[in-house]
This record gives structure tokens, sequence and C-alpha cells, in this order.
């Protein structure tokens, strides 16, 4: 890149010098580049400073699972090689902008992506090296490639998380007695504006900065970039958390429907749990194997035990019906086998009439009721002696005060009483956790990260 002052001169030699500049150019290069050039060695016997300059075009891809990125980047690098020095040749050259063969003939710092898992330069149509060398000897080289680098992936706010993607320079060949790398003094990362985005991420920061470290092989200096990317989640808002709001609803349905209809209640509540286990499953076998909870495994895990709460919930109602129907049953079955018993007043009843010598048909009514009483009356005495046995019988008294608290059950209504209460207090909870789940991921923490 050149700016306007340069492009100024340019056109202003240009019009002076005319139809010389492709005489010229062909002169120079020849000059500079002679057989007293030697590439391999450097340029300054006290090093070379060499500035670098990285600018983003587009990121085409992210994958959680090899936790990289690729990217497009221009990556350049300046430094000052006074051999290539030419300003005596020629004063109609404002610089000599050369294509990718002649690279390969200058001395160059050997900077690399030492993290990077792939390189690659475009070569379309032809390899995408620019080489521009200035009449004071200073080389401008620029690539145009393709990087696929290393992400450090922190999954534990998924899908409201931010991640970081890192490019680490270092000279390969030279340390830096050699070569000494330093970061431009002006922008010397930015990204172009491009309509090309990134389905789930937006590039939300650039940093940059530099280090050194100490090898077995001397000193290196080494320059770091690093890309904040912020997840877009309006996708799993649509495809994970609405559906799951929906399973959740739906397992408090079976709290409208008739407690009779225990088949139909039951069936709603397992197709829930059923759909939110196939849900996350789906989420899972798109996210690396981690061995730390995710904020996604939260709302999954809540959602089933909600679910599963409810189900339990449909369990005992069943069970505490059952138990006051047979309650109901055994009442009902005492109820009878005590009205069906005679009764002994009958005999005091025929003798007070013989006593006080009543009217013929109504002691006659008597004793046709007497003669029918003592057709029964052998049973009456086995019921009492049966009754007598079983009430002496610690199994039957067990099973009495068993009656009498499902008789307490059935008056009070028990659980099934208590149906309206569980229609508020599921949707109740399931609201202070939404409040809690979505104030802690989306508000509170992203605040204490920025902090």
């Amino acid at each position: 890149m050149i700016d306007d002052q340069t492009t100024e001169i340019e056109m202003t030699l240009e019009q002076e010098c005319g139809e010389s500049l492709g005489g010229s150019t062909k002169s120079v290069l020849h000059k500079i580049l002679n057989d007293d050039y030697d590439k391999t060695i450097v340029p300054n016997k006290n090093g070379t400073l060499v500035s670098i300059e990285v600018a983003l075009q587009t990121f085409s891809d992210i994958s959680e699972i090899s936790a990289s990125f690729t990217a497009d980047i221009l990556f350049s690098q300046i430094w000052h090689d006074e051999r290539l020095r030419f300003d005596h040749l020629s004063s109609c050259l404002p610089n000599l902008t050369l294509n990718h063969q002649i690279v390969d003939r200058i001395w160059q710092p050997m900077v690399c992506f030492v993290n990077s898992k792939r390189s690659d330069l475009h070569s379309s149509p032809t390899p995408n090296t620019f080489l521009l060398i200035y009449p004071n000897g200073t080389v401008w080289i620029n690539h145009r490639l393709r990087v696929e680098g290393p992400c450090y992936m922190d999954l534990r706010r998924f899908p409201m998380d931010s991640q970081e993607c890192e490019l680490i320079l270092e000279s390969y060949a030279y340390n830096t007695a050699k070569v000494r790398l330093k970061w431009r003094d002006w922008d010397p990362v930015f990204s172009y504006d491009s309509r090309t985005r990134l389905p789930d991420f937006v590039l939300s920061e650039l940093k940059w900065d530099k280090k050194s470290f100490v090898y077995a092989a001397g000193k290196w200096d080494q320059l770091s970039v690093s890309f904040f990317l912020t997840r877009q989640y309006g996708f799993y808002i649509l495809q994970i958390y609405t559906p799951t709001y929906i399973s959740v609803i739906m397992s408090w349905l079976p709290f409208w429907i008739d407690h009779n209809s225990q088949p139909a209640r039951f069936t709603l509540a397992v197709s829930s749990l059923m759909a939110l286990t196939f849900q996350y499953g789906s989420v899972a076998r798109s996210l690396p194997r981690v061995s730390y909870i995710k904020a996604i495994d939260v709302w999954m895990f809540a959602m089933c035990f909600f679910i599963l709460f409810s189900l339990i919930h449909l369990a005992m109602v069943g069970y505490i019906d059952r138990r006051v129907l047979k309650a109901k049953r055994t009442e009902k079955s005492i109820d009878l086998l005590t009205s069906s018993a005679p009764h002994p007043s009958m005999d005091s009843s025929f003798r007070e009439c013989a006593a006080n010598g009543n009217g013929r048909n109504v002691c006659g009514t008597i004793i046709a009721n007497s003669i029918s009483w003592h057709d029964k009356q052998h049973k009456h005495e086995d019921f009492l002696r049966n009754l007598n046995r079983l009430s002496n019988n610690p199994e039957f008294s067990d099973a009495s005060s068993k009656r009498k608290e499902w008789r307490k059950v059935l008056r009070r209504g028990g659980l099934l009483g208590r149906q309206e209460t569980r229609k508020r207090n599921f949707p109740i909870a399931f609201c202070i956790f939404n409040i809690l789940y979505w104030g802690y991921y989306v508000i509170l923490e992203r605040r204490l990260n920025d902090a």
C-alpha cells in the first residue's frame, strides 16, 4: 500500500521520465541483483529490524471440534537492505514493483506462523506475492495467505460464549542477533470491511503483542495477534431453547387432564422427555468432548429435571388414586356387610307384643317378621363370630388403621386435592430458574469477564 504523497510523486516522475521507466527498471534491477549480491547473508551485520503488518480479509471457518479457525490474511514484512539501494542509479524510479519471481532472489527474514496448523499461499491465477523496493533500499513483501490457526476454546458459557484465536509469528531461521521483529508503528493489525460474515460469530476485537523467548539456539522475538470472536446465539434460541420450552410446557399439560386418564397423562410426559433427550443428543454431537459443564448442559439437565418431576408427580397421583379407590371399595363393602346383618331387636319386639296383648294384625306382622328373622339368625351368629375373630386379628387392626388413614386422605383430597397447587408451582419454579439462568450467563458473567 502506497500513501497519497507517494502516488503523486510517481505520477510526476512518470510524466518527466516518460518511456524510459521500463528500461530504467530493467537496468537498475540488473545492477542491484548482480553477482555480488548474496541472498544468504543478512543485510546488516548488527542485525536487521523487520516490521510486520497483518491485515485480515475474512474469516472463513471456525470449528469447535478441532479448536481452529481459517482466515484469509495479507501478511507484510518490511526491512532495510542497503545492498538494494538504487537512488544513485536512477532518479526516475520512485520504486521497483516486482512479482513473485524476484522474491526468491533476495534475502528474506524467514518470518512464519509458528503455531499455524496449515498455511497456503493463494495462487490464483499466479502466486499472490507483492514485492516493492524503494530507492533507499527499503523492501516490502506482501503475501496473501490462507492460514489455519488454533483457537483457545472455552465452552463453559456455550452458546453465549466468546472465543479467542491466535497467530504467533517468529523468524524461523534467525534469532535476535540477526533479525529483530516489531509491529509496524501505525495500525499493524486491522480488518477489512467485508460482506462475508461467519454464520454464528462476530469479530469483536483485535489485539497484538510482542514477547521474547529464549531457546537453546538463542533469543527469539515473537509477535502475536489475537482475534476475539463473540458467538451469535440466535440460531440456538430457535433450534434448541425454543423446542425445550415447548417440551417442558407439554409436560405440564397432564395436570389439566382428568387424573383417571393415567395412560394419556404418562404418554404425554414421556414423549416430552424423549424429545428433550433427542435434542440434547444432536447438540452434543456438534461439540467436542470436554470434561466441564457447559451452559447448554445446565439448561438441558434442568429441563430434564422439570419433566422428570412432573412424571414423579403423575406417578404419585396415580398411586394415591389407586389407594383411595381401594379405600372406597373397602369402605363400601363394610357398609354393605353391616347393613345386611339381621338385627337382634326383632326378638325383643316379639316378646313385647305378646306381653302387651296387641292386636292380631300388628302382632301378626311382627310374628311374620320374626319368622324371617329366625331364618337368618344363624347367618347373624356366623357373621358375629367371624367379625369377632377378625377384630382380634392384628392384620385386621392394621388394615383398619390404614383404611382410616386413606379415608382421611380421601376426605382431605391428598395429592389429588393439590392439583391446583401443582399447576401454579411448576410454572413459577420454571420462571425463577429462567431468571437465574439468563441473568447469570448473559448479564452477570459477561460483566465479570469484561472487568
